[in-house]
């Protein structure tokens, strides 16, 4: 019997390739492959066929062809081919996507191109240079220059982020004589992408005497330029978006005192000087003449509020339960205050409310750990009541739930146990509580729902996996691990069975480029009953893996839960990154 040939292969049968990581058809959006660029093919495979990736873009480092290689065993067909510098050298530019099947002894044949247009990073993607002792961590618009010795200059690292790529950081303003203030702070050969972004940000300190000699009001501009091609060539470079701050170099003229005009429920809803409210969060509003003014309840801080055009508003949280009352003090004045506005606070007074949140407005996940407990008032000895928690439109049904009916008796309030597995649900999102009551043969009615955030657990109580083999250490070296790293995972509060998890690994290689593994995304994996009831679990990170890392290099370990158990990569609870030293020891 004679030997069956191979199938002849024409450009109809191979049809294009696609991108794993792209969603937007015809569009390449950059970020989107800044990690990972895996080239999918599917075509009628046979054994022997081998294969070679075409990536037509600009000339030179714009664009890649591979060497063949064989499918043997790879189902399905798919290969990584490095994003960050193909799309950085072709952005806003169209380019070719294509792969050529050689089998047997016939002639290569080129599969269909795809065809995309790579999208320009956008600025939303694109860090701003900020100055650490501005206030809110570098983000306020107030600089006050005029205490300061010297002043921290920071970027944070960026998308499309790649060694040696320069950076230019000019700073802009007006010097007190009304001259042009004009330095350039960063520029090449010194300023360079490497080592010194190891922390995933660059900062150097400078003496802050030239910034003590701008004019007072006047905008300090920050303008930052980054090569992402590599070249010295400021011209090339990628401009980011301006950081502006208004300096304060000499004391300010003694403003008049600020006003409240008026005070705000979460509703919008006025509450008068002297009146009532059931929440303890509210917005105060007021006028000054003065650039900020600071809130107070009482003698404790609340914050402070900018004054654009004359007008001012801040939120208060953490009223207490009585008498609160709200005054206003300019900043950098004399200390001229505002009137008095006093609200009395009643959280007790309310029908319906969560006991594990106090402040009826926010539930603290840790706070309900071991209950979660609704608190009925205003009822009837004999009424028949319910408790129903509504989690946020798109959560998974085991998020909502009604309570068996309880009688009600004598005693006030009434407490209703809730299950306390409603909580992960609702993380970071707002729930609605309702009770219903029904008295004999009446029909039922139901309350008001009553609105509660679900706060997100803090990352303190978040603990990231760790690498045994690095024995409670910032560093790995590669000879512990030669029988792959063994990764293990602990619990978190509110862990369930179910609940989406997402692991990835960022490294760099030899060469510079990045060295990255996706082990689980949410789409195909969760947490089992054997983590939840063991309280952990642990993997092995393959060696394979581990060697191709550089000495000296961060290996990055980013894990997320989705906690709704709804795969969104949108809604994980991020837990810290643990980073880890490679290093590798003879």
């Amino acid at each position: 019997m004679m030997n069956s040939q191979p199938a002849e292969l024409v450009t109809a049968d191979l049809p294009p390739p696609y991108i794993r990581e792209n969603r937007l058809p015809g569009l390449l959006d950059s970020v989107e492959v800044r990690y990972n660029c895996r080239v999918v093919m599917e075509y009628p495979m046979e054994p022997g066929d081998r294969v070679r990736v075409t990536w037509a873009g600009a000339p030179g480092a714009g664009s890649y062809t591979s060497a063949f290689f064989s499918v043997d065993g790879l189902r399905p067909l798919e290969v990584g081919i490095g994003g960050a510098l193909l799309v950085i050298f072709n952005q806003g530019m169209t380019v070719a996507l294509s792969y050529t099947v050689m089998r047997g002894s016939a002639e290569p044949v080129t599969s269909q191109p795809l065809i995309l247009y790579v999208l320009p990073v956008t600025q939303n993607d694109l860090p701003r240079p900020f100055i650490t002792q501005a206030p809110d961590s570098g983000e306020g618009l107030a600089l006050d220059v005029r205490d300061l010795t010297e002043f921290t200059l920071r970027i944070n690292s960026w998308a499309l982020q790649t060694r040696d790529q320069y950076f230019w950081l000019r700073l802009r303003g007006v010097n007190a004589d009304g001259s042009d203030f004009n330095e350039v702070y960063w520029r090449p050969p010194d300023n360079v992408v490497g080592q010194s972004f190891s922390k995933g940000f660059y900062a150097q300190n400078y003496p802050a005497v030239r910034l003590k000699g701008l004019k007072d009001r006047s905008t300090l501009t920050l303008m930052l330029k980054a090569g992402l091609q590599g070249s010295q060539d400021e011209a090339l470079a990628q401009k980011f978006a301006h950081r502006n701050y208004i300096v304060r170099t000499t004391a300010s003229i003694t403003p008049e005192p600020p006003k409240i005009l008026s005070v705000k429920d979460p509703l919008g809803q006025d509450i008068a000087n002297g009146g009532n409210t059931k929440y303890s969060t509210a917005t105060v509003h007021g006028s000054a003449k003065a650039e900020e003014v600071e809130i107070f309840n009482g003698e404790t801080p609340q914050g402070t509020a900018n004054v654009v055009a004359g007008s001012w508003q801040h939120p208060v949280n953490g009223l207490i339960d009585g008498q609160n009352v709200l005054t206003a003090i300019v900043v950098d004045g004399d200390g001229e205050k505002s009137n008095r506005w006093t609200i009395n606070v009643e959280l007790q007074d309310r029908p319906l409310s969560i006991k594990e949140a106090p402040d009826n407005l926010n539930l603290d996940p840790l706070a309900a750990t071991d209950s979660l407990t609704a608190v009925v008032d205003d009822l009837e000895a004999g009424d028949s009541v319910t408790v129903t928690w509504t989690a946020a439109s798109g959560t998974p049904s085991a998020g909502t739930h009604t309570t068996n009916p309880v009688i009600a008796g004598a005693t006030r309030p009434l407490e209703i146990s809730l299950p306390k597995s409603l909580v992960a649900f609702s993380v970071g999102k707002k729930a609605q509580i309702t009770f219903t009551y029904t008295l004999g043969a009446s029909p039922p009615v139901t309350s008001q729902p009553f609105s509660l955030n679900v706060l997100a657990i803090p990352s303190t109580a978040l603990i990231a996996p760790v690498i045994t083999q690095a024995n409670g250490t910032d560093e790995l070296d590669l000879k512990d691990v030669m029988a792959g790293a063994t990764l293990t995972f602990g619990g978190w509060p509110h862990i369930a069975i179910g609940q989406r998890i997402w692991l990835d690994l960022e490294g760099e290689n030899a060469s510079g480029g990045s060295h990255n593994l996706i082990v689980w995304t949410g789409a195909r994996n969760s947490v089992h009953r054997n983590w939840v009831t063991t309280n952990g679990h642990s993997i092995t990170i393959a060696y394979s893996y581990l060697r191709l890392l550089a000495v000296g290099s961060t290996l990055s370990i980013r894990f997320r839960v989705n906690m709704d158990q709804v795969p969104d990569p949108a809604t994980v609870q991020p837990f810290d990154v643990r980073e880890y030293i490679v290093r590798a020891t003879p």
